[in-house]
């Protein structure tokens, strides 16, 4: 047998390296493909090139989570394994599933096991094999046949996996070869090394390998019960890393996540049954490493002519600067190859599906044992701290209460009388070695004896490393070096007892010379409740500057950080003589989607925004959120002018992009506002603020665009500045008229009420529509003040013609949010009813209907308190929100008022034909009455007569007119109605 491994790239390079190694076409060589590209077409046209150089030759393959060649490790390229067999035959069978795993199992058992067959190695799809169905199919058939290999992998994207022979690329089945001949050795192991973490969970519903509920949660209500919400929602990715670990017949089997359902279930790569314990598990490399040296020492030792491994892709992405410590050394025995998959196959006592585990097959048709000696590479591997390292702390903390430090006991005369009164464990030194200890040591390190403890070698009362990965007996060589010179000396130290666990000491080092020998006296406290404290105190203050300095929503930077940033960054551009710019991001329509679908929506939506920007920024940049909707980004070391450009046009892009939350698509541009400096400013607030004024210029032009600060932005801007210091004037000096639109009914073409509209007289400029300051009253907060005064004015003019004998009908007021949610508003309506004698029932308050989208429940109390004053309600703008047909029967409302944007097209637009008399046909169902706003055409009165309307008001009828203009109407109408 003689195996050699290469990476494919074209055609021309396989016939060159097959003809360099002279392999024989051959149907006893076995090629084995383990490729990084997902790719059908590539895989089939791979499959042709080995079929015209190696005709003969039997291949099986498989998509990868990584690839092993000569044990070094890869994610990225193709792998090919040619092992050439003597004395062994190959046979190869493709299964497509049919009914489940278990049938494909069986049927390529029956099909390939032979009565002198040793192995089957077999690769599955890793997305719709249940793998432990699969190798029970296998076991159905024959039990003693080995199986090695595993389910293929696709880079956890979980999309699509391949494995294939030479005949067929399949998606959902199973191909396997079998290796028959007496002459054929065949050893496998494997490592698995997962540390249970956390309390003990039982499956409570399951079928199969699909698990629905874990002690009475769904599956993945169970995720997030113990990782956390975040974590849990890298489902299924995160739960190859955090899989379920139960007991099968003594071996320890974790199963892995390959699918998450609608439903709260998950489907896992092999069976969990009823009643079934699991844990979580979570990887120790130090153990993993442990292991794999063993299972490197037994192979060794075994014939061995060519290794195969197959290995959890949960081992590679845990950690990924440490496996090639795992895989490499098995190439100095021989040569290796393999891939990491998704659940790996393994015979022991029976056939099983493993995950996180990393499995080998030895194979050899020779007796003979390789004389290499490799070893792995075992110092203690630095992983980072992450937060399942506070999962583990927090489910294995032990309950036991802090103990209360106590001040070390002066030496005492008598050595024996301080060795039985102390408190702290004491041992002497003498020429190296530990002489006498007290019980309190002995109790400490957990020795059952007193001999037993003073015999005992360095690496059994101390790890070879310390937690800051010194070497534990090179630092015990420099404390002692130390006392020696200074007389003692203090330190901590991480020790260990007799049973392996580690404890953190406070180690009390002095020297004493008796009789002309240095003896040392070591005095050893457990501080380990004391450093679990100090690293919970550290976690937490961690925690706290992290939510200091970041946005919880979205985990950016927040201004706190970002203006920290700045100050850094105009310092560093000083010295570079580099330009920096700062971005002002702000979301366009973003309050419409936050309104309309619920600020749960609105969250999410605000969270992905901040993934996408913190993704796409350059190296060195920053980005925070300011607040609401509005981000912030700032360019370090920009070389070039351009590189802006690109960059705003990037940031465009990305944002325009829908944006997938639960049901909804949703899109939503951006305004982008740049500054630079030192172009704009030197300082960092205003620098800021000129970003701020360039993004409401590009909300000017239309949003989804943006502009570069301009020195002319700030005098618009002081344009509005000076128009809020006459808004101010106008309202202390009562600039604004009332004026009124009438609403006339149809069927007697006469008015039965008019909507109260305000204008502003301005001194020097004269009359301003609405349009132009009510956005402004709204922003600076002088809205309420100038409500209450339309309000006030109009309700006294409606009693004074009432007063003459005139009949307005009913007086609509426009009221916002702003206003409904004014503390004293009820009480100015019931003071001015009072003050100005006017019946209710000739009042009616006029709301939005995306007013009363915002905060439905609350908007509901308010106008049902103004409704018990009798009141009237209508609803304006009708069709133009998001109110649903629950809200609307909850709410106390009298008359809806359609928009005109559904009443200019008709009757000549069809569509808006069906709207209008969709409307009408609600506000009959709900017994409400019904007004048309904006009627301008003969046309459009006629058609909303016909079709049930009998309110409008527009300019068919009447414009806005002044409060004279209004009297004289009312007047006119009086005089004829009276003939």
């Amino acid at each position: 047998m003689k195996s050699i491994n290469t990476y494919y790239t074209d055609l021309t390079g396989l016939r060159s390296f097959i003809q360099a190694h002279s392999i024989e076409n051959s149907p006893s060589l076995l090629i084995q493909v383990f490729t990084a590209r997902n790719d059908k077409q590539f895989i089939e046209e791979l499959l042709i090139h080995l079929g015209i150089v190696l005709p003969k030759a039997i291949i099986i393959g498989s998509t990868t989570d990584g690839e092993i060649m000569d044990g070094k490790v890869s994610t990225d390229k193709t792998v090919l394994s040619f092992t050439k067999f003597e004395h062994t035959r190959l046979k190869t069978e493709v299964a497509i599933h049919q009914k489940d795993g278990f049938f494909s199992g069986q049927s390529l058992a029956r099909s390939l096991i032979q009565d002198d067959t040793k192995l089957i190695i077999a690769f599955a799809d890793g997305l719709h094999t249940n793998g432990e169905a699969f190798l029970e199919g296998i076991h159905s058939v024959n039990t003693d046949v080995i199986v090695g290999g595993g389910l293929a992998a696709d880079h956890a994207t979980f999309d699509q996996t391949y494995v294939f022979t030479k005949e067929s690329v399949i998606t959902q089945g199973a191909v396997a070869v079998a290796l028959s001949g007496r002459e054929l050795n065949v050893y496998n192991d494997y490592s698995f090394n997962w540390r249970c973490i956390g309390k003990e969970l039982t499956i409570t519903k399951a079928e199969n390998n699909r698990v629905y509920t874990i002690d009475d949660r769904t599956a993945v209500d169970t995720y997030i019960h113990y990782l956390g919400k975040e974590m849990a929602e890298g489902l299924p990715a995160i739960g190859i890393e955090f899989p379920l670990i139960s007991s099968h017949d003594g071996v320890m089997v974790a199963r892995a996540v390959l699918s998450k359902h609608e439903d709260g279930s998950l489907s896992f790569a092999g069976n969990l049954r009823l009643g079934e314990k699991v844990q979580f598990g979570y990887g120790d490399p130090v153990e993993i490493l442990k292991y794999s040296n063993t299972m490197l020492n037994n192979v060794k030792n075994k014939p061995s002519e060519t290794i195969f491994i197959y290995s959890c892709m949960a081992r590679r992405h845990f950690m990924p600067d440490l496996i090639e410590r795992e895989t490499l050394p098995f190439q100095n025995v021989a040569p290796t190859a393999g891939f990491f998959t998704y659940g790996e196959f393994f015979t022991s006592r029976k056939k099983e599906l493993l995950n996180q585990s990393m499995t080998i097959l030895s194979l050899s048709e020779s007796d003979s044992v390789s004389m290499q000696n490799p070893e792995l590479i075992l110092s203690e591997p630095q992983v980072s701290s992450t937060p399942i390292n506070a999962l583990i702390h927090l489910v294995n903390m032990t309950s036991h209460e802090a103990m209360e430090q106590e001040a070390l006991q002066q030496a005492q005369v008598r050595f024996e009388t301080l060795f039985e009164k102390s408190p702290d464990g004491i041992v002497l030194i003498e020429y190296g070695s530990f002489t006498q200890c007290n019980q309190k040591m002995l109790d400490m390190f957990a020795y059952d004896s007193e001999k037993d403890f003073l015999t005992a070698s360095p690496l059994q009362v101390f790890p070879k490393r310390q937690p800051d990965a010194s070497h534990s007996f090179r630092h015990l060589k420099e404390m002692k070096e130390r006392a020696t010179r200074e007389g003692s000396c203090q330190f901590e130290f991480v020790f260990k007892k007799a049973t392996g666990v580690t404890f953190w000491t406070d180690v009390m080092l002095t020297r004493m010379e008796v009789n002309g020998q240095d003896i040392f006296y070591v005095v050893c406290r457990d501080i380990s409740r004391k450093k679990e404290m100090e690293i919970e105190l550290s976690r937490q203050k961690n925690i706290l500057y992290y939510q200091a300095n970041h946005d919880d929503l979205t985990g950016l930077a927040n201004r706190t950080l970002f203006m920290k940033e700045l100050e850094k960054g105009l310092s560093e551009s000083a010295k570079s003589e580099k330009e920096l710019a700062i971005f002002f991001i702000d979301l366009d329509r973003f309050k419409k989607i936050n309104d309309s679908l619920g600020h749960d929506v609105g969250d999410k939506m605000i969270h992905i925004v901040g993934e996408r920007l913190k993704r796409n920024i350059r190296k060195g940049d920053i980005v925070a959120r300011l607040g609401g909707d509005e981000f912030l980004l700032m360019m370090r070391n920009v070389e070039q002018y351009e590189d802006i450009l690109a960059e705003a046009g990037r940031i465009l892009k990305i944002l325009d992009d829908p944006i997938a939350i639960a049901e909804h698509t949703l899109y939503s541009t951006a305004s982008i506002g740049i500054s630079r400096y030192p172009v704009d400013d030197l300082s960092a607030s205003n620098l800021l603020k000129y970003a701020d004024t360039a993004m409401y210029k590009a909300k000017e032009e239309g949003g989804n665009n943006f502009q570069f600060y301009a020195s002319e932005m700030t005098d618009i801007a002081y344009e509005d500045v000076m128009i809020e210091r006459d808004l101010r004037e106008g309202i202390k000096n009562k600039d604004f008229e009332v004026y009124y639109q009438p609403q006339i009914d149809l069927r007697s073409e006469q008015i039965v009420g008019v909507e109260a509209l305000v204008r502003w007289q301005h001194p020097v400029v004269g009359i301003l529509s609405p349009d132009i300051f009510l956005p402004l009253a709204e922003k600076t907060g002088l809205i309420n003040e100038l409500d209450l005064w339309v309000m006030q004015t109009a309700m006294h003019e409606i009693s004074v013609w009432y007063a003459e004998g005139l009949n307005p009908g009913v007086l609509a007021l426009n009221v916002g949010m702003t206003q409904l949610e004014y503390p004293s508003f009820i009480d100015e309506i019931k003071k001015n009813f009072k003050m100005y004698d006017l019946d209710p029932k000739w009042l009616e308050v006029e709301i939005i209907e995306n007013e009363v989208m915002k905060n439905p429940e609350k908007v509901i109390g308010i106008l049902e308190a103004l409704h018990l004053l009798g009141i009237s309600i209508a609803i304006d703008d009708f069709g133009t929100g998001y109110s649903s047909l629950s809200h609307l029967k909850r709410l106390p409302i009298d008359t809806l008022k359609i928009d005109k944007s559904f009443i200019t097209d008709i009757p000549n637009n069809e569509d808006a034909i069906v709207i209008v008399n969709t409307m009408i046909a609600l506000a009959e169902s709900l017994r409400l009455k019904v007004i048309a706003e904006g009627v301008e055409t003969k046309a459009q009165k006629d058609f909303l007569l016909s079709h049930g309307c009998h309110n409008v008001q527009g300019y068919y009828y009447s414009k806005a007119l002044s409060s004279k203009e209004m009297r004289a109407v009312l007047l006119a109408q009086s005089k004829e109605l009276l003939g």
